[in-house]
Formats: structure tokens, sequence, C-alpha cells
């Protein structure tokens, strides 16, 4: 018999939840025959305040830290970042606050000129997970490179990201496909693992 249990995922991003929630939806389905409890995710919008520090694993384990003493229950909080190599991994961290100030228009804007070899970029995604004694995080990262233009689908730097062996962007792969081979998916289900077989 399976049971369920839950967690607190806490953004203040509504698309980030949506694909969390798809993503664990088929992972539940994928496990169902291996694993004897399946987890339902809740989501609360709260915004964090975020450290200044140059690790994303850092950056993700303080907001875990605090989305626990809002809710008060365990919770799991997701970090990511758009890493271009050619321009030092910047945005990485900033990635968040670099969208909201110049967008993808910005993002291009530095890379002009620059030949495909050139804008080569990974996206790194953290999930963090605290219930006030045990603090985990997981990662899972995405090779790619910056087109040269914005494609009219998708939210946040998906526009203008495309996937190693991919010939459309994050925005313009099928959701499904998405959550398939994006970084998000990847730090998900290596959590899951480590959930379902040791917490």
């Amino acid at each position: 018999m399976i049971t369920t249990s839950s967690l607190y995922f806490v953004s203040s991003n509504e698309n980030k939840f949506v694909e969390v929630e798809k993503i664990l939806e088929r992972e539940n389905e994928r496990n169902k025959d291996k694993v004897k409890r399946s987890l339902k995710i809740l989501f609360s919008k709260v915004i964090i305040k975020e450290i200044q520090s140059e690790s994303i694993i850092e950056v993700a384990e303080d907001k875990v830290k605090k989305a626990f003493d809002i809710i008060k229950s365990p919770v799991i909080i997701e970090d990511d970042g758009l890493f271009i190599d050619d321009l030092n991994g910047f945005p990485g961290i900033y990635s968040s606050f670099v969208y909201k100030t110049i967008g993808n228009k910005g993002i291009l804007n530095l890379l002009k000129d620059r030949e495909k070899v050139k804008r080569s970029a990974s996206f790194l995604s953290v999930f963090s997970f605290f219930d006030g004694k045990i603090m985990e995080s997981f990662s899972g990262e995405t090779i790619g490179h910056i087109t040269t233009k914005i494609s009219p689908e998708g939210w946040g730097f998906d526009p203008i990201f495309k996937p190693e062996n991919e010939d459309k962007t994050y925005g313009q792969i099928n959701i499904l496909k998405k959550n398939e081979i994006s970084h998000r998916a990847k730090s998900l289900r290596n959590f899951l693992g480590w959930y379902n077989q040791k917490y």
C-alpha cells in the first residue's frame, strides 16, 4: 500500500511550482511500483531575501532555513541560475535580478556578434530540504547555448536557452520533454531519490 506524504515548496515564482508539480506527478507515476509512498507538494508563495554569496548552494540553504522559520514544517526551496561561459558565469546567482533589470534582450546584447562557440551556457538548479534538523541539497545541470533571437514561448531565460542536442529553446520544447531534460527535473529527481530511500 502506498502512503502519501506532503512537503511545502516555498517560492515567489508560480511558474517554478507548476513545473515542480508536473515533474513530481510523473516521477510518482514512474516509481509507483518501487516506493512505498508518494510525495505531494504544497505551494507557499513567499518572497525570501537572499544573502550575497558566490555559492548557489549557500544561497539555497540559507533560503530554506528562512522558509522553515516561516512555514514551521518540512520544506524545500529551489534556487537556480543561468551561467554563460564567455561572461565568466554571469548572470549566475544573480539571474533573477538580471532578468528583472535587463531581461533576455539585455543578455543578447551582451553576447552581440559572438559566435555560437562563445555562447555556451548552462542552467544549474539546487533543491534544498530542511525539516528543522536535517539539511540536504541536490543539484542538476543542463548544458546548452544562448540563441541569437528570443523565442516567443517560455518564461524567464527559457526563450534564449537551447539545450544541447535540441533544436528548440526551453521555451519552445513541449513541457513534458522539458521536464525530462531540464536542470530543475534533474535536481528534483536527485532529491526524490534521497527522500524516498533515506528520509
